[in-house]
């Protein structure tokens, strides 16, 4: 083979385009977890958002303290599961909003916490997930917060008379106790919500030469829109309890 064709060929094979999207994500389920085949809602949206534009991605799941610590690291190309407050504080490019999160509390069945507001459950003890991008309104409500690495954490010290209340998203708390049987009819979800939030994919801005993964997983999802493949992957995700 000539040498300036095998130069090409090399070339082609090491460009960019010829690489494959790698994405953190947190434990988030029922919408992203390792525990489910394919991965979550979140996830197999993502993957198959992908899989329309010829990429299979590579998803790792870690704590987000770690995502965090590890997206300006050049090694992923962004996360999922992520919030608003999130995308903005890790300076990432929001992609449209996928699902929406009921954020609220979760108390003992047996110890009912009755409250209107979020400045009711001031001094109240609450846990909370270390570095989450929670609402503005409720990080500066004045609530003792103590915070752990991941939900199904704070939802054990609950279940054991160490906290009031756990802050979660319904869903995720949800699914969480249903599938633990140290927890499964001792914990429950209490109205009112404390907020509504999107749930969205995050990119890191590409750098010169480097796909635009933002914008190929945006036209990947109006494919599955227009297919029906979308609406397919929700329905079959609504009925994971």
């Amino acid at each position: 083979m000539p040498r300036m064709l095998l130069a090409a060929l090399l070339a082609l094979l090491a460009s960019p385009l010829a690489a494959e999207p790698r994405l953190a994500s947190v434990e988030y389920p029922p919408y992203s977890t390792s525990d489910l085949p394919d991965g979550g809602a979140l996830v197999e949206l993502t993957r198959r958002a992908f899989a329309t534009q010829g990429y299979q991605p590579q998803i790792d799941f870690k704590p987000w303290a770690r995502v965090r610590a590890e997206l300006g690291s050049g090694d992923f190309q962004g996360a999922l599961t992520l919030w608003p407050k999130e995308i903005e504080e890790e300076s990432l490019i929001a992609s449209q909003p996928l699902f929406y999160s009921r954020l609220g509390v979760f108390v003992r069945t047996d110890a009912p916490q009755p409250f209107h507001s979020v400045a009711d459950l001031r001094g109240r003890r609450i846990g909370a997930v270390r570095g989450y991008g929670y609402p503005d309104h409720v990080r500066q409500a004045g609530l003792d917060l103590e915070e752990a690495v991941s939900d199904i954490n704070n939802l054990r010290k609950l279940a054991a008379g160490r906290f009031d209340m756990v802050l979660v998203e319904q869903q995720v708390g949800e699914y969480l106790v249903t599938r633990d049987e140290q927890l499964r009819g001792r914990l429950q979800w209490q109205e009112p919500e404390l907020a509504t939030i999107p749930l969205m994919v995050g990119f890191v801005a590409p750098r010169p030469g480097e796909p635009d993964w933002g914008a190929i997983f945006a036209r990947g999802l109006r494919e599955l829109q227009d297919s029906g493949e979308l609406r397919r992957i929700l329905k079959r995700h609504a009925s994971w309890r």
